[in-house]
C-alpha cells in the first residue's frame, strides 16, 4: 500500500547544533554576530546568516570553535538549497572534528536528501560506532532501509529506536509507518491509536482510517473520518479514506465525489486512481 504522508524527508528537518562558548573571538563581538546570525535564521535570511558565519570563522583561530561554526554554516546552506555546499561544509567540520556525532548526523541528513544513499549510512554507521545511544541513528537510518525496501534492517533499527525513545512522536511515526508500508495493519493501528491518544491529528486519523479499510472495519474507519475531518476539514488523505470507504459501501457517486475533492485538496490523482479505482 503506497502511503502519501509522512515520507522519508518529513524525518529529515535538521536543527543547527548548539553555539559553544567562543574563547577565541572577544565575548562582546561574537554576541553581536550571534544575535544577528539569529535575527538571520528566524527570517530565513540564509544568506545574510551564512556571510555572518564566515566572518565569525575568518576572525577564530580555535580549531573545535570552528568545527561547530562549520556545521552551523552547513545546515544553513542546507536550508538555503545549496545540498553540494553543505555536504562540502560538513565534511570541513568533520574533518576538524572527527569524533563530533552532531556533524556526522548532520551531513547525513543532507546525504540523504541528495539520494546519497551509501555516503548517508556510512555516516550514521560511524555515529552507531562513536555513540550506540545516540537514537537518531536508528531512526533515520531504519527509514532508509524502509524506504529502500530493506524490511529486515529496518526493522532492527526501528526496534532498537523504540527501546531508547519509546514514546517519542517520531518514533511512533516511523513504527505506524513501518507496519503500514509492509501490511501488518493491526500493529499499524496500535501506533497510531497510541499517537492519537497522545495528540490528535488529522493525519493520525487518516493513517488508521487507512488501516482499518484494509482490515475491512468500515465503521472503525467511518469514525475516524469523522473524527479527523472536525480536526481539519481541508485534508486531502481524510477524503480519499471517504472515498475509499464509499467504494466499499457500493455507494460509486459518493466515492468518485470524495475522490475528486481529494484531487482539488492536493492529492496525487495518479495515487487517487491506484487506490479508489475510478
Amino acid at each position: 500500500m503506497c502511503l502519501n504522508y509522512r515520507t522519508l524527508y518529513i524525518f529529515l528537518t535538521a536543527i543547527l547544533a548548539a553555539c559553544p562558548s567562543f574563547a577565541e573571538i572577544p565575548a562582546d563581538n561574537m554576541q553581536s554576530i550571534w544575535s544577528d546570525i539569529d535575527r538571520s535564521v528566524a527570517a530565513q535570511q540564509w544568506h545574510t546568516a551564512d556571510s555572518l558565519i564566515v566572518k565569525a570563522l575568518e576572525t577564530n583561530d580555535d580549531k573545535a570553535t570552528a568545527a561547530m561554526l562549520l556545521s552551523n554554516l552547513g545546515m544553513i546552506r542546507y536550508y538555503a538549497g545549496n545540498d553540494s555546499l553543505a555536504a562540502a561544509t560538513l565534511t570541513l567540520a568533520h574533518d576538524s572534528a572527527p569524533a563530533s556525532v552532531t556533524i556526522l548526523a548532520n551531513r547525513a541528513k543532507v546525504y540523504t536528501s541528495m539520494g546519497r544513499i551509501a555516503d548517508a549510512v556510512n555516516d550514521y554507521d560511524n555515529i552507531e560506532h562513536l555513540d550506540s545511544t545516540y537514537s537518531d541513528t536508528y531512526l533515520y537510518r531504519g527509514l532508509i532501509y524502509l524506504y529502500s525496501g530493506n524490511f529486515e534492517d529496518a526493522l532492527f533499527d526501528l526496534q532498537k529506536r523504540e527501546s531508547l525513545s519509546p514514546d517519542n512522536e517520531d518514533t511512533l511515526i516511523a513504527m505506524a509507518t513501518f507496519y503500514t508500508i509492509t501490511e501488518n495493519f493491526e500493529n499499524a493501528v496500535s501506533y497510531y491509536t497510541r499517537l492519537i491518544r497522545a495528540q490528535p491529528q488529522a493525519e493520525y486519523y487518516a493513517g488508521r482510517a487507512l488501516c482499518a479499510l484494509q482490515l475491512d472495519r468500515l465503521v472503525d474507519a467511518s469514525e475516524d473520518i469523522a473524527d479527523g475531518l472536525d480536526l481539519d476539514a481541508g485534508y486531502s488523505e481524510l477524503y480519499l479514506c471517504r472515498a475509499i470507504l464509499n467504494k466499499k459501501r457500493y455507494c460509486a457517486d459518493d466515492a468518485r465525489a470524495d475522490a475528486d475533492r481529494a484531487i482539488s485538496l492536493g492529492a496525487n490523482p495518479a495515487r487517487i486512481k491506484a487506490l479508489v479505482g475510478l
